[in-house]
């Protein structure tokens, strides 16, 4: 799940998939294998056609700190494109993927065919860009345990289900820290009745008590 509501945007939809398969090699990566490390400097674009990729580096400790995951027709590679830049995080799969590499000369040949692939791309990262700066403001300004509340309130407004299906671990993953620090995060959402434990996830008690309790801690609500 992205941090925020506009995580649909920036999934490729069907069509642009079809468009962009002939200008690609679809490569099969087993379970845990690594798709590239952080410093490659292949440039390319890649298109996850199947199965999920876990995006993230290393820690001092060796543990591996996520930073999202993607699915289907979610992209990554683009800085290599437009700014010639290293890549930032490692890409490994979790399970059983497909990823669709398509190398920078297939990439301008590919938008010079099809232009709306290109207007697509530079709206995903537009969209991204904003996810990040919302993040990081979030984190200089919020306590961990209202950064959990707001990504529990925007996994509401992207499902519009109360039931959150996210285990303490990946709260741990999602805000970038340990999982006893996330688990005192969940325990004064729980003592502040704003949620309550469920099988496999959390339940919001009351959406609308939840979101005046951002508004109330934050200033800024989702946007």
């Amino acid at each position: 799940m992205s941090y925020v509501q506009t995580v649909a945007q920036t999934v490729m939809p069907e069509e642009l998939i079809a468009l962009c398969m002939p200008f690609g090699k679809c490569q099969h990566y087993c379970a845990t294998q690594t798709i590239h490390n952080r410093g490659s400097k292949n440039s390319g674009l890649s298109i996850v056609v199947e199965g999920e990729v876990k995006i993230g580096n290393y820690g001092l400790d060796g543990s591996y700190q996520i930073t999202t995951t993607l699915t289907r027709g979610e992209t990554f590679g683009e800085f290599t494109l437009y700014a010639s830049l290293a890549r930032t995080h490692h890409a490994q799969a979790i399970n059983d993927c497909r990823i669709l590499q398509i190398s920078e000369p297939a990439y301008k040949r590919l938008i010079s065919t099809h232009d709306i692939v290109s207007t697509f791309i530079t709206r995903s990262l537009a969209i991204k860009l904003h996810t990040v700066l919302e993040r990081l403001d979030d984190m200089r300004r919020l306590p961990t345990h209202v950064q959990l509340a707001k990504l529990i309130y925007q996994g509401y407004l992207m499902s519009n289900q109360r039931l959150i299906k996210l285990r303490q671990s990946d709260y741990a993953e999602r805000l970038g820290v340990t999982v006893l620090t996330a688990h005192k995060a969940l325990n004064t959402l729980l003592t502040l009745n704003l949620i309550e434990k469920k099988y496999g996830g959390v339940e919001i008690v009351n959406t609308q008590k939840l979101a005046e309790y951002l508004s109330d801690n934050t200033s800024l609500l989702p946007l």
